[in-house]
């Protein structure tokens, strides 16, 4: 199987061919080779399975687009009849699915580790003849894989190139919309595009499954479902941009530097003449800023910053990869006790305990002792299939962790 990276979302293109050609420039139709090249991804036999897989996944993950009624949303959270609601024309999004199905997961490290970016996958499901949103663009690039169906879509060049997702807020500001508004953005957010509003259409096609279509952030789209229901996969690339760098070293030289931290002076906000004297000093400070700005330091922050908050697979998925060549280390100081009676050995994290028979002491000693090992490595009289379920348990109850 293929790995789960970028260059899968953009082949038979090479990675390299499609950043000079097309990445924030222009959207892309890419056809696919066979209809169930994206179904490793998540499980998608038909809009029934699909729609079932949906009803098990937690409530707050789960959206109805297009159903404005509230008590019609709260009836759906209470009673769960999810293909109820798709029948009378629905869409039913789920956010960030990769939270939910390791493949996804997995994809979306892999493009955070290639491009260094933020990436996220949600799912939509959309009646046959329904479109889920009028005009709209998003502030990320996107890519759209059709897993089940077809789905008509229209895409418009930007007119106005590259959008911002994200504006440094002044700590007054809560309203984010409105921020990117305030700072100079379009002044009627990313939806309620009129057709006067509209760049010439950059591209039209009917997704199939298999096919991948690239959309840049900025560039205005619409889709609607054909003669049968519709399932796609969008996946969203958070980029950041010099904006985010620049904020991030004018922060790291703010606290180096005294003047960027002094505060503007009495009168600023209404005094005209306290105004005109502004400029001298905002000159000076950018001349600082250019000198001192640090860009190593602030590169590196940012790194530690996404790597943190980098999407991680549930103990339950790593437990659902486990085999005996399988890397494996303890996630704190794991300790040995036997019970009262003699009859059990346990491992302990903290306040946890996990608790086996007394014949595997020598297995659960060898956990404790070893920074890292091995499944095959376990000791003892455990056959092969014995220290897959030991290990898994010891996952899923996270006393370990897949090693890097």
């Amino acid at each position: 199987m293929p790995k789960l990276d970028f260059n899968c979302l953009v082949s038979p293109y090479q990675a390299s061919d499609f950043m000079a050609e097309y990445w924030q420039e222009s959207a892309l139709l890419i056809k696919g080779s066979e209809s169930a090249r994206f179904q490793t991804l998540l499980p998608t036999i038909d809009i029934e399975s699909v729609l079932s897989m949906v009803d098990q996944l937690p409530a707050e993950a789960v959206e109805l687009v297009s159903i404005a009624n509230e008590l019609e949303l709260e009836k759906w959270k209470t009673d769960g009849k999810l293909q109820d609601f798709f029948l009378q024309g629905a869409t039913i999004r789920v956010k960030s699915i990769q939270k939910h199905f390791e493949p996804l997961a997995e994809l979306c490290r892999n493009i955070e580790q290639e491009l260094g970016f933020p990436t996220r996958a949600n799912l939509y499901c959309t009646p046959a003849g329904a479109c889920g949103f009028d005009l709209h663009f998003d502030t990320h690039e996107v890519f759209v894989l059709q897993l089940l169906g077809k789905k008509r879509w229209q895409v418009y060049e930007s007119t106005f190139r590259l959008p911002l997702e994200y504006v440094p807020p002044l700590i007054f500001e809560d309203n984010r919309a409105a921020l990117k508004r305030a700072r100079g953005g379009r002044q009627a957010g990313q939806d309620k595009i009129s057709e006067a509003e509209l760049g010439p259409l950059a591209l039209e096609a009917s997704l199939e499954a298999g096919d991948c279509l690239y959309l840049p952030r900025g560039f205005v789209h619409q889709a609607e479902s054909l003669d049968e229901a519709s399932v796609h996969l969008s996946i969203g690339i958070h980029v950041l941009t010099w904006l985010d760098l620049l904020a991030v070293a004018l922060g790291r030289s703010a606290n180096r530097q005294q003047s960027f931290r002094e505060a503007l002076p009495m009168g600023w906000f209404t005094d005209s003449a306290v105004r005109e004297t502004l400029a001298g000093e905002f000159a000076r400070r950018v001349q600082e800023f250019s000198q001192t700005a640090d860009l190593e330091s602030s590169l590196d922050e940012i790194v530690d910053s996404l790597i943190g908050r980098r999407p991680v697979e549930s103990s339950e998925m790593s437990a659902n990869r486990l085999a005996l060549e399988t890397k494996l280390e303890g996630k704190g100081r794991l300790q040995i006790y036997l019970s009262n009676d003699g009859t059990l050995a346990g491992l302990a994290l903290g306040a946890k305990m996990f608790w086996l028979p007394v014949s595997l002491t020598p297995a659960l000693r060898f956990v404790a002792e070893h920074k890292s090992f091995c499944v095959h490595e376990l000791p003892g009289q455990l056959t092969d299939d014995g220290k897959l379920n030991m290990v898994r348990r010891l996952v899923e109850d996270e006393f370990l962790r897949i090693a890097d």
